[in-house]
């Protein structure tokens, strides 16, 4: 994983090449103590209030790691370049996705050390650990940020944008990755290197995943590993031999099918979009939707992919309404979940874990 030396805008003056370095070294140092920290805080299991999830010392981590990022960015890459590499450099940041989230950085960083109010984080993702949790912190969506922070003239128009495109709602560690890596582009030469050219402190140690977890600045994020997840969740046939569609609800004016999948005697619950329904019945699979009286009819999908069942198109289809557990808004939030984690996407069509397991039909309804 050795990064190329593509070298975009080198430091060539030696005082502030030497500064880089330093900062470099230091950037790699705060990563790893972010990472430690996010497997090391006092969250704990409450009886009757649930998970307590701690992330102040992950908080108090960040600091010098947007310092050091603030001081890469302008001190030593920018101030280091003539007048036309600078503006080639700020040109790059804005179309750059790494260059976008350096740029937003820049908005976390300035509000940490300038402004009153506190930059909180965000962790809607914990893993237990055989007893202790890891918690999983991503910067606050620019919409939740304070209102001071979200009014601050102080920072440039630029990064308000770049943080709304690149950093709000993104994992901090993934972040911080890709800035170390848009540095690295710049001029690899800043970078603390093994004896056998790895970079110094990187992969960061492994701990329990649940899907995917980047550990190296050469490694793509998050996100573009789940568009790929996505897309071949997608393109491969769910588990079993069929799914049986029970209800059809709607979420922001789109009609949601919900059921359950039948593989081998596990008996497993979905939500599904009617677009991907057509994908896998003309690729093979069968669906069958069950109407409120209780009678099965095998749905087909015509030339111009709308969906059929005993002769009405499925949108007009007479299903039953979830009236017991699980109720409406719990399919919804399991819908939800599928469309924004395409790893949940993944094991619900392919059954490497699913939202809920049932025992037979009387358990969906």
């Amino acid at each position: 994983m050795t990064q190329p030396p593509t070298a975009l805008f080198p430091v060539t003056d030696p005082d502030r090449h030497a500064k880089g370095r330093q900062k470099m070294h230091g950037l790699a140092l705060y990563i790893t103590h972010i990472w430690e920290a996010t497997a090391s805080t006092d969250t704990a299991l409450l009886p009757g209030v649930g998970l307590d999830v701690d992330v102040e010392r992950v908080a108090l981590e960040i600091a010098p790691a947007l310092a050091a990022v603030r001081t890469l960015d302008l001190e030593v890459i920018r101030h280091s370049q003539n007048p036309a590499n600078d503006q080639l450099y700020q040109d790059l940041q804005k179309t750059d996705l790494q260059g976008l989230v350096v740029r937003g950085l820049l908005l976390a960083r300035n509000a940490d050390t300038h402004l009153p109010a506190t930059l909180d984080l965000h962790v809607d993702r914990v893993v237990d650990t055989s007893g202790e949790w890891r918690v999983m912190p991503s910067w606050q969506p620019y919409a939740h940020l304070p209102a001071a922070i979200r009014s601050s003239t102080g920072t440039s128009p630029l990064a308000h944008a770049a943080y709304r495109t690149a950093v709000g709602g993104h994992l901090i560690v993934e972040t911080l990755l890709d800035a170390f890596a848009f540095f690295l582009r710049c001029d690899p030469t800043l970078a603390l290197r093994r004896a056998d050219g790895e970079l110094a402190y990187f992969p960061l140690s492994p701990y329990t995943e649940h899907d995917y977890e980047r550990r190296h600045p050469d490694q793509p994020n998050r996100s573009e590993i789940a568009l790929k997840v996505r897309r071949a969740a997608e393109d491969e046939l769910p588990s079993g031999t069929s799914r049986e569609i029970l209800y059809r609800l709607t979420s922001d004016g789109v009609p949601v099918y919900c059921g359950w999948m039948d593989d081998r005697g596990i008996r497993t619950t979905f939500t599904e979009a009617s677009s991907q329904i057509a994908r896998d019945l003309q690729a093979g699979y069968r669906y069958s939707a069950v109407a409120s009286e209780g009678t099965h009819h095998d749905v087909s999908v015509d030339p111009d992919g709308l969906l059929r069942a005993d002769g009405v198109a499925l949108e007009d289809y007479p299903f039953a309404q979830p009236h017991r557990n699980p109720p409406p808004e719990t399919w919804l939030a399991w819908w939800q979940l599928t469309r924004e984690d395409a790893f949940l996407y993944r094991n619900q069509r392919q059954r490497t874990g699913t939202p809920h397991v049932v025992s037979g039909p009387g358990d969906t309804a």
